[in-house]
């Protein structure tokens, strides 16, 4: 039987089981990998988009530096929001139970495992339903905004800025131009070459390297053999593969389905490595914490406390591309 002197003995306990659990989950996430992650203690955060920023010239003898212009054509604000649980130790687990119990620890576990999984299912719902513009319901039951910081879906043919009539598409395109082909070299390296030569707001080009490929499980197999066969992949011909080396291929298991059990196993994407972090963001105001109860309740229940903040952030599309696999 666990007494209330042993408050301090069963949070030590359940402390280390959330710890264990959220390393065993965070491990497996696919999401923060690719979202630029940053810590914010503000509950609205205004991000400002720039589309391009001018200002180096060749100087004069004696002429001073030119200022700085930047033509930041959007602003965003990204709002927290909370969410947690309640794990309840009552007076009876306690009294048939020790601390090893499954009865106690599953709890724990099974709602820390919850909380993990529910957030990267949430930053691949971002580009799940990255093609429409209408409002979608999040794995939380929300409806939530799928549009960018320029008010059209995050893969579009017509991102546009505030500073021109210029506009710039991150759909995945093939050879021919059609958006939201299915997995092919061919679409890799004509969406490769689209993206190398795209231009910031001041018609400067500014190139967008896609070097990996982003795929649901079934599409995994498919996606290696494509980017590192020596040769071209379904080919007799033993000739060279140029894309082996220069790009990678992540899997991501939520890719296969919408919560709903949508099957969007086809979708794929492609991302600049370096750069996606300036596309798709991930702020934390508080990240999940396990908290003890301070004293116990007159039903003599023990309440642990699970919550966490962080809010999603969908910023300049550039840098990460999309297909539906549909052509």
């Amino acid at each position: 039987m666990i007494l209330s002197t042993d408050l301090p003995k069963l949070r030590d306990y359940l402390d280390e089981i959330f710890l264990e659990s959220s390393a065993d989950s965070i491990a497996e996430m696919v999401g923060p990998t690719i979202f630029g992650v940053q810590e914010t203690e503000k509950w609205s955060y205004e991000y400002q988009v720039e589309h391009g920023v001018s200002g180096i010239k060749e100087l004069a003898d004696g002429e001073e530096l030119p200022e700085v212009t930047a033509a930041e054509g959007d602003s965003i604000t990204w709002t927290q929001r909370e969410f947690g649980a309640k794990v309840t130790v009552t007076a009876r687990t306690r009294k048939f139970n020790d601390y090893n119990s499954p009865k106690i620890t599953a709890m724990v576990r099974s709602v820390t495992e919850d909380a993990w999984e529910k957030i990267d299912q949430s930053l691949a719902d971002v580009l799940l339903h990255g093609f429409s513009a209408s409002n979608y319901t999040d794995v939380y039951g929300k409806s939530v905004p799928a549009v960018g910081p320029d008010g059209v879906c995050v893969f579009s043919a017509s991102h546009s800025n505030n500073l021109n009539s210029d506009v710039f598409s991150n759909l995945i395109v093939n050879p021919a131009g059609t958006t939201n082909p299915g997995l092919t070299r061919e679409a890799i390296v004509a969406s490769r070459a689209a993206a190398a030569v795209h231009k910031d707001a001041n018609g400067i080009i500014r190139p967008v390297k896609l070097d990996t490929v982003l795929v649901s499980p079934q599409k995994y197999d498919e996606a290696m053999r494509i980017v590192n066969s020596e040769g071209l992949s379904g080919e007799f011909t033993r000739d060279y593969n140029p894309i082996k080396g220069l790009v990678k291929v992540i899997m991501w298991p939520r890719l296969a389905a919408l919560p709903d059990g949508t099957d969007t196993s086809a979708y794929w994407f492609m991302f600049d490595s370096k750069k996606v972090d300036r596309s798709l963001k991930l702020l934390w105001a508080k990240r999940p914490m396990l908290e003890a109860p301070e004293q116990v309740l007159e039903n003599n229940n023990w309440i642990w406390k699970l919550n966490y903040y962080y809010s999603i952030g969908r910023a300049f599309p550039a840098y990460v591309w999309g297909s539906q696999g549909t052509n």
